[in-house]
């Protein structure tokens, strides 16, 4: 655990990172399980999957990639974990690139790239009627960050390499964004993944509110898990 380090992550590392998540969720219930149902045959078409996400989100000035770092046998640094934390709110919009700005292309640039490259190299291992449950299942349980949630540090993703995992790299991951979030005196959230209440409850989060699957006809009102959980900084106690 000495050798873990934490650092912003580069483009280029990014079919690494996707890689990680994709062993990270492989048996998930959602990512897994219901989005990949053929991902034993098409192992490569997951780490697809995860790849153009992050190529879309890596532009998007509100969100912070995070990898946790270590040395392989001939001490060549090897990306083990990362965690995608996202400032929402008005505190999220002050740190959007300004809209002359070149670089504010990037990211709407980058989704038509990949939707055009999702046509060319379709998703194998997915089950097409699935692979966009995620975003269908968004406008259904979003309005639950407003009001005094409505400026949070928003744990997006965390994955942590099946051979790293029990190792507290994730918890290392998780304390970056709580750290982030008590210094601005807004709270933290995440949406946990199917068994991962307590890791989430332990790492800090004090408060499960709400839920991905509420919301009429969420597509994910069926799926295990997805509980939501929350950290409040001191200065509101």
């Amino acid at each position: 655990m000495s050798n873990i380090q934490l650092r912003d992550a580069r483009y280029s590392e990014l079919p690494r990172i996707a890689h990680v998540l994709a062993q990270a969720f492989w048996e998930d219930n959602l990512f897994g399980q219901l989005i990949h149902p053929h991902r034993n045959e098409f192992p490569d078409d997951v780490d697809l999957y995860w790849l153009r996400r992050a190529r879309v989100n890596f532009w998007d000035n509100r969100r912070r990639w995070l990898v946790a770092t270590d040395k392989d046998k001939n001490g060549e640094e090897l990306i083990v974990g990362v965690a995608q934390w996202e400032r929402l709110g008005e505190g999220g919009k002050k740190l959007e690139r300004w809209y002359l700005d070149p670089r504010k292309i990037s990211k709407p640039l980058s989704s038509v790239a990949m939707k055009v490259h999702a046509l060319v190299w379709p998703n194998r291992a997915s089950d097409p009627v699935e692979e966009d449950i995620i975003e269908r299942s968004y406008p259904h349980f979003d309005n639950i960050w407003t009001g005094k949630r409505a400026e949070s540090w928003y744990l997006e993703a965390l994955a942590v390499h099946p051979e790293y995992q029990g190792r507290n790299i994730g918890r290392k991951l998780v304390q970056w964004g709580l750290e982030r979030a008590e210094e601005e005196g807004v709270c933290a959230s995440v949406v946990s993944a199917f068994g991962k209440d307590e890791f989430y409850t332990k790492c800090g989060f004090d408060e499960q509110y709400g839920s991905a699957r509420q919301g009429d006809g969420n597509p994910l009102a069926d799926i295990d898990g997805a509980n939501i959980f929350w950290k409040w900084p001191k200065s509101s106690s």
